[in-house]
């Protein structure tokens, strides 16, 4: 019996193959991006599941403020862990984490540049689940000057093939500035979805300049609590401790307006609802998880209603059909279950071509979103049940309605004619349009304000030209180079100008408490390290005073501040004031203030611009940055290259470009509207599929009406006006509902950033234009075919 339902679908299929092709071809982009979308929510919903007591583990994040501005970090004081371990009894154990990213590292003559280098206590390895391949777990981070590298970079330095290959293990891997450091075990690598990684682990004991203080935020703090603890009760008891041990500094914080508390975070939520400071990596948002997870169901249930759609447009041709099979003495029964047999048929086909499709587009759908995600994650109980389950309901839905509703009538009254009168209902698939359309519009509507953004915010005014700055790493390695590297590297005509600091725009994030002379009130301050010839190189201006000046030796002394730290300072008039700060000198130190510099950005642009101190910094600092003219970029930079192999040959070079690195800032939000960009394509696409559906329907459902305006004298144009005109209405109406949603939606969305455009009121309009455009096209081709046909064929067959 089965066997002779499909012969009659494949049969169908056969005579009806646009139809057949289009009916597929919507359900299989609908699963496919919903495929995609669910593989990467759930690999953003199972970061650092891997640890097998994560559900106890939590970090210890710092809420504070100081002069009103609020400071969330994720940063503790160094001795608070050790602290947490000894007085609580409800904490089982903890660990510290310190990030050095970007850092230099050389075995003989091999050198790269280590984004990911921890320093951790010794039971790193014991606290979290991550996988020793070589030596004690108990030893490995025990003592100065020890480090665990990853696998991967154990294949860098050493050509490593795994166990069994020869260890590199007591070998000496060479850091910045000559410090040498024991390898003592290697790694497997952290998996992709954790919120930290590492190359390189190096002992916590190795860091002999760490504050020794329980509320200087220098690391990061995590503790595994016993399973009967309360995290809420031990969040209080953190809190009363600190008060305890600290309450010198603690009290004083508190009689000068400011204050600050401790929380934990559990680390499963770290991942997607952390927006702290001083993260090790940038995190994911929970709020995209939401935004995609609407997006996969709007685009399902897009392709579900096309399904039923398209199969509707097909009913009124099948009506006598199922009258003949029954007054061939077919039972409704059989013919329900020949409907959902043709239904399921074509779901089943749906989801082996998405499948397909799916296993295609993994590859470039990883690269533009930084995933590595597998297919075969979808061959897991949960996605099989659930894609199982999808395609029960939605060949039941998008079947039933020809499988129940052709087969309750009358075959004599459907032989006769009398069926169209009852199909003229078209409320619920108005409002199937309606929805449909919505969606697209809102899709439409939101990419371009997000692309909108983008351009407004690389397009804005920095304070300063980021373009053609070179940004050069690790200079610290040129030692006593420095100057003659500088000095050698100006005399090049393609070179405009170059200075030393210790981090670039927009990554300038070290900070310091500043306090007036005589006062207790604390003023937080990012903290610029340059030169002599830094102004001159990025183009900052000085609004009032002087800069730097090498003939006065005094100026080690002194400091610049930005506009927006003047004004929280009220140093409307800066003469003569100074300021006491502890950065750079044991004890604190005072430095007078000789100059205002206008405001700049040097932070993303999605924060506001932040009170800045700007000092005199050593040479050579940490960075360098390299302004050339503008046609001699890339041979700059091979002058450069070869300059710095002279000076620092053992050290890896490595180099960015400041506008780059704005850029880079947006990344996440690129991705997001690369992808709103895809998605919306194909929302549109299965919209117009089912538009063409609808269209077909009612194109078949009015034939005797267009057949009598052709007699009497109508036009192709004015025939296609009549088709398109109810349509139209329906989108326009669609329309009217987005703009508001969609402007709600999106005012959230651009609040996040602290510079952002007005939403123009013509992204709304061209929306509902090419809605209007999209709409008319696919109703029309319809249309067309309808109105073209002789008028004779469709009033004889009425």
């Amino acid at each position: 019996m089965v066997k002779n339902y499909l012969l009659i679908v494949l049969r169908f299929m056969s005579k009806q193959r646009g139809f057949s092709v289009i009916n597929i071809a919507g359900l299989t982009i609908g699963i496919a991006c919903s495929l995609l979308i669910l593989l990467y929510i759930q690999d953003e919903l199972l970061y650092d599941r891997l640890h097998p007591d994560g559900s106890r583990i939590y970090r210890v994040g710092f809420d504070g403020k100081v002069q009103g501005k609020k400071i969330h970090s994720a940063k503790t004081g160094f001795l608070l862990a050790p602290a947490l371990r000894e007085s609580l009894p409800e904490v089982e154990s903890s660990v510290r984490v310190v990030s050095w990213a970007t850092f230099p590292a050389r075995y003989e003559n091999k050198a790269f540049t280590e984004k990911y280098l921890l320093l951790a206590d010794r039971n790193f390895f014991s606290f979290f689940a991550f996988n020793l391949i070589a030596g004690n777990p108990d030893s490995v981070l025990t003592g100065k000057r020890k480090v665990v590298i990853s696998e991967s970079a154990a294949r860098r330095y050493f050509d490593y093939q795994g166990p069994g290959d020869t260890s590199p293990i007591g070998k000496t891997l060479v850091l910045a500035q000559g410090y040498t450091v024991k390898i003592s075990g290697i790694a497997e690598d952290a998996p992709l979805n954790t919120h930290f990684h590492y190359t390189l682990i190096l002992s916590l004991d190795s860091w002999d300049d760490a504050a020794q203080d329980l509320v200087a935020n220098q690391s990061l703090t995590y503790l595994k609590l016993k399973p009967s603890a309360s995290p809420r009760q031990v969040e209080a008891k953190i809190n009363d401790l600190i008060k305890a041990k600290a309450d010198t500094a603690h009290t004083q914080q508190a009689d000068t307006g400011n204050g600050f508390r401790h929380f934990l975070q559990p680390l499963h939520n770290i991942h997607l609802r952390s927006h702290l400071s001083d993260e090790i990596e940038p995190n994911g948002n929970i709020d995209y998880i939401y935004l995609f997870s609407a997006i996969a169901i709007f685009i399902t249930l897009l392709a579900c209603i096309n399904f039923m759609n398209l199969t509707t447009a097909q009913s009124a041709s099948r009506a006598k059909e199922v009258a003949v099979r029954k007054s061939a003495g077919a039972q409704n029964n059989g013919l329900v279950f020949q409907f959902l047999v043709e239904s399921y048929f074509y779901v089943i086909v749906a989801v082996m071509v998405a499948l397909g499709i799916v296993l295609v587009a993994l590859a470039p759908f990883n690269y533009f979103t930084g995933k590595a995600l597998s297919f075969l994650t979808l061959f897991h109980w949960q996605f099989t049940f659930g894609l199982i389950v999808f395609a029960l309901l939605t060949g039941l839905v998008a079947g039933s309605y020809p499988a129940f509703y052709l087969t309750r009538y009358n075959p004599v009254e459907v032989l006769k004619g009398n069926l169209r009168a009852k199909l003229r209902s078209y409320g619920i698939r108005n409002v199937l349009v309606v929805f449909q359309f919505f969606i697209s519009s809102c899709l439409i509507i939101s990419t371009m304000v997000v692309y909108h953004q983008l351009e407004f915010v690389q397009r804005a005014n920095l304070g300063f030209d980021k373009e053609n700055i070179i940004n050069l790493l690790h200079t610290r390695n040129l030692g006593g180079y420095g100057k003659s590297f500088k000095e050698e590297l100006l005399k090049h005509p393609e070179i405009v100008a170059a200075s030393y600091c210790n981090r670039l725009p927009p990554n300038v994030e070290w900070q310091s408490a500043f306090r007036h002379e005589g006062e207790e009130k604390d003023f937080l301050l990012a903290v610029y390290e340059m030169d002599y010839d830094h102004l001159k190189t990025m183009g900052y201006t000085l609004a009032e005073g002087r800069f730097f000046s090498p003939e006065t030796r005094a100026d080690s002394l002194k400091l610049l501040l930005n506009e927006k730290a003047a004004a929280q300072l009220k140093l409307e008039n800066f003469a003569g004031k100074t300021l006491f700060s502890g950065y750079d000198q044991p004890g604190g130190r005072m430095r007078e203030v000789i100059g205002i510099v206008r405001d700049f950005n040097f932070q993303s642009l999605k924060d506001p611009i932040q009170p800045m101190a700007i000092i005199l910094g050593r040479e050579p600092n940490w960075e360098m940055a390299i302004r050339v003219k503008a046609e001699s970029l890339e041979p700059s930079i091979e002058l450069i290259r070869g300059l710095w192999q002279k000076y620092a040959p053992e050290a890896p070079f490595e180099y960015t470009l400041v506008d780059r690195n704005f850029e880079g800032k947006l990344q996440t939000e690129k991705r997001i509207g690369l992808l709103f960009m895809v998605f919306t394509v194909l929302a549109i696409f299965i919209a117009c599929l089912g538009l063409f559906g609808l269209a077909t329907f009612t194109a078949d459902q009015q034939r005797k009406a267009i057949g009598i305006r052709k007699v009497l004298g109508a036009s192709v144009a004015n025939i296609i006006g009549m088709l398109n005109r109810d349509f139209l209405k329906l989108v326009v109406i669609a329309n009217l509902l987005a703009w508001p949603f969609t402007w709600w939606i999106m005012d959230r969305w651009l609040k996040q950033f602290a510079y952002h455009s007005p939403m123009p009121w013509w992204i709304f309009l061209l929306a509902g234009f090419i809605t209007l455009f999209i709409a008319f096209f696919s109703v029309s081709f319809q249309a067309l075919k309808a109105a073209s046909g002789n008028p004779v064929n469709s009033l004889r067959n009425e």
